[in-house]
C-alpha cells in the first residue's frame, strides 16, 4: 500500500481504538500505526510470526496478539469505505471466477482436497468488474466444491443478480454468459470461436484480480493458521485489497 493508503487505514483504525495509548499502566509494545503495519505484513507476506517478531523487535506472542486483536477491527473499519458492489451501477457487468486458497490437509475438516488443483484448501469465489477491480468475495467453501456449486452455495450468485454476468465454462447452467462448448459431432463455427475469443478477452480481468488477491501471500501460499480463523482472514484481506487498488480522485 502507498503511504496515503496506509494513513487512511490507520486513521480509520484509530477511530475504532481511541484508547490505544494508556495514561497509566503498561504501554503497548508498539504504537498503533506500527501494530497495523505488523498485521499488514503478516497478511501480505505470510511469514512466520517468529520472523515478524524479530523484524519488528517484539516477542512472538505479541505478534500473535496483534493479529488476533486487529484483524476484525481493520476489517470492520474498512467496511466504512463501502468499496465493492454497493458502488457498482446495476448496468455494469461483473466477472466471476474461483481459485483455491491452499491450506494444510486437516483431517478434521472434510472435503478440503481439490482433485482439479491436486491440493487442499478453500474454494474462493471472486467477483470483479471489467477493469479487474475486486467487487466481492463471499464465504470460503471446501476445495472439493466445483465452481458452479460454490458460486451458488457461497451467496455470490444472489449478490450479483442485478448485473450482467460473465463466467468461464465451469459456470454453465447458472444464468451467466459463458463460452460456447464444442457440441457433439461438429466443430465450433467461426462465429462461435470469435465470441469465445471476445469473451476470454473480457474475462481476463477477473484473473488479474485473483492474481492481485494472491499477492497477499496468506491467500497465495499455504495458509498455516487455524481453519476456524480463515474466514476472518479472508474477509480482512478482501477489505484491504480494494484500499490497495484505490486511487483518490
Amino acid at each position: 500500500m502507498s503511504p496515503h493508503q496506509l494513513d487512511v487505514l490507520i486513521s480509520l483504525v484509530e477511530r475504532k481504538i481511541p484508547g490505544w495509548v494508556k495514561p497509566t499502566g503498561r504501554p503497548h509494545a508498539l504504537p498503533l500505526w506500527r501494530a497495523v503495519v505488523v498485521l499488514c505484513f503478516l497478511l501480505r507476506h505470510n511469514n512466520a510470526q517468529a520472523a515478524a517478531a524479530e523484524l519488528f523487535e517484539i516477542y512472538q506472542p505479541t505478534v500473535s496478539w496483534y493479529g488476533t486483536r486487529l484483524r476484525p477491527i481493520v476489517r470492520d473499519a474498512l467496511k466504512m469505505l463501502d468499496f465493492g458492489l454497493a458502488r457498482l451501477p446495476g448496468s455494469e457487468p461483473v466477472l466471476v471466477d474461483g481459485f483455491l486458497a491452499k491450506s494444510w490437509d486437516w483431517k478434521a475438516a472434510e472435503r478440503l482436497f481439490s482433485k482439479k488443483h491436486q491440493a487442499s484448501g478453500h474454494n474462493i469465489q471472486v467477483v470483479a468488474n471489467t477493469r479487474g477491480r475486486l467487487q466481492a468475495v463471499d464465504t470460503p467453501l471446501p476445495g472439493a466444491r466445483h465452481d458452479a456449486s460454490a458460486c451458488r452455495a457461497s451467496g455470490i450468485a444472489d449478490k450479483i443478480r442485478r448485473h450482467p454476468r460473465l463466467g468461464d465454462k465451469g459456470y454453465q447452467g447458472l444464468d451467466l454468459l459463458t463460452p460456447y462448448k464444442k457440441p457433439p459431432g461438429r466443430k465450433l463455427t467461426n462465429a462461435e470461436k470469435d465470441c469465445n475469443r471476445a469473451h476470454s478477452a473480457i474475462r481476463s480481468a477477473v484473473e488479474r484480480c485473483i492474481g492481485h488477491l494472491e499477492n497477499w501471500k496468506i491467500l497465495g501460499e499455504r495458509y498455516r493458521g487455524p481453519l476456524s480463523v480463515f474466514p476472518e482472514v479472508l474477509e480482512t484481506v478482501t477489505q484491504l485489497e480494494p484500499l490497495r487498488a484505490w486511487k483518490p480522485a
